[in-house]
């Protein structure tokens, strides 16, 4: 059995290899994508709120680049992940994998492309007038909560997708509504009524983005608490999607054959 769970995640690892390779070798600018995507996302905020709107949130930049930069590592590998399973019907036809291999490989891919992100945050953080202390130490526990949250919810959505190809609209709304809900450029603790915070830190993303920059800008520790009930809902939930996609295991190459 775990010769077997061993083979399997050498099979992810692998194909995340091949799938970056892939990916670089389509555009010019190669690697540079991987940062030019996020800036240029960031500076459409910036010049919208931070400028035209006059946000007067402390240290906007980096305020906004890491909400920018955190947000788009969930959305991407949700999006990307939510049709892996029925994208991969050409693999699943020819070997009996288990299909939990194909949103893996998604997050996996887009988890390696985010350690090369936040590096460059880091960089710029460092030259920007942000304290650079010890709780930056956080940061890799911070990333690894998110990682399991994003495994988790982009495995949920991939195990129904191929059944229903047009829920893949409705996971895009979801993700956009968490957009707005989840303070990427504004503070939430500034904008949201108290009596209304706790209902918007029902939203992991809300209040992992709050300790990303608590930890990174204002040299706070993150919230040890929340930080431990994110990661048990998200490893509840991480567990609960692999369980229904060995229950549909056998299903989807049936599916997929329509």
């Amino acid at each position: 059995m775990l010769m077997k769970f061993s083979h399997f995640i050498d099979l992810i690892a692998l194909k995340v290899q091949a799938n970056l390779r892939n990916e670089v070798s389509r555009y010019y600018l190669n690697y540079l994508w991987w940062v030019i995507e996020p800036t240029l996302t960031m500076v459409v905020f910036y010049v919208v709120f931070g400028i035209f709107m006059k946000r007067g949130t402390p240290f906007f930049v980096g305020f906004l680049l890491v909400g920018v930069t955190t947000w788009m590592w969930f959305a991407r590998s949700i999006q990307n992940g939510a049709q892996s399973i029925l994208q991969g019907k050409g693999l699943m036809l020819q070997v009996n994998i288990h299909k939990s291999f194909f949103p893996l490989v998604v997050i996996g891919r887009d988890a390696f492309k985010q350690i090369f992100v936040t590096s460059l945050l880091l960089v710029f953080l460092v030259f920007y007038p942000t304290p650079v202390t010890v709780c930056w130490l956080a940061l890799p526990l911070l990333m690894f909560v998110q990682l399991i949250l994003v495994a988790a919810s982009a495995t949920f959505c991939a195990a129904f997708v191929p059944f229903l190809p047009d829920l893949h609209f409705i996971i895009q709304t979801g993700v956009q509504l968490m957009f707005f809900a989840s303070g990427i450029f504004y503070d939430i603790d500034a904008v949201i009524a108290p009596e209304h915070r706790a209902f918007v830190y029902l939203n992991p993303m809300a209040g992992l983005i709050k300790n990303y920059r608590n930890v990174l800008i204002y040299g706070q520790w993150p919230d040890w608490s929340y930080l431990g009930l994110v990661f048990l809902f998200s490893v509840a939930f991480f567990l609960l999607s692999i369980m229904i996609v060995t229950y549909l295991d056998y299903s989807y190459p049936k599916i997929c054959q329509k």
